[in-house]
């Protein structure tokens, strides 16, 4: 009975540690959706020029950075209400830092408006940053997640040494 017991809480603890790593997978992700977003919409603005919803229906997103762009692109179609929509999405992402989100209200505030040449230098200007956050958030995800994994299965493994 205390056996398996035991490998329950090492289970447990384990799922624990695992709990806590996500913030940083998360971020981890999201940044490197954003980085890509961020490359094709370059792309998009120097060559093909399509309508915003067209260029976002052609490359599809994921996880994280997909909610956010439904809610820019909900606060497009409901034009009375500003960015109020896609402000609450924003909040909500509290494995982002306030700078962050405050990076990613002004970068698509500037989604869609201006003329190419100008879209061209923001989005290029902005390339750095993403770029120094998406390697932090590697370097973070690599060195956090694998720790509080592993601090989650050693204290279930000393409580099942204690136990028995």
């Amino acid at each position: 009975m205390k056996l398996f017991l035991g490998i329950a809480i090492v289970l447990f603890t384990s799922y624990c540690g695992r709990f806590f790593s996500k913030k940083y997978r998360l971020r981890k992700r999201f940044f490197a959706e954003f980085t890509q977003f961020n490359e094709r919409y370059l792309n998009e603005v120097s060559y093909y020029k399509r309508p915003i919803m067209e260029f976002a229906a052609k490359y599809p997103c994921r996880g994280e950075f997909e909610k956010l762009l439904k809610g820019f692109f909900d606060s497009l179609r409901q034009k009375s209400a500003g960015n109020s929509v896609f402000s609450s999405v924003l909040q909500e992402y509290d494995f982002l830092k306030t700078e962050e989100k405050a990076f990613a209200l002004d970068y698509f505030s500037m989604f869609g408006k201006g003329d190419s040449l100008s879209q061209k230098e923001y989005f290029s200007g902005v390339r750095k940053q993403l770029a120094e956050w998406k390697e932090e958030s590697e370097k973070q995800s690599q060195r956090y997640s694998d720790l509080y994994i592993k601090l989650g299965f050693l204290l279930g493994l000393t409580l099942l040494i204690l136990m028995v």
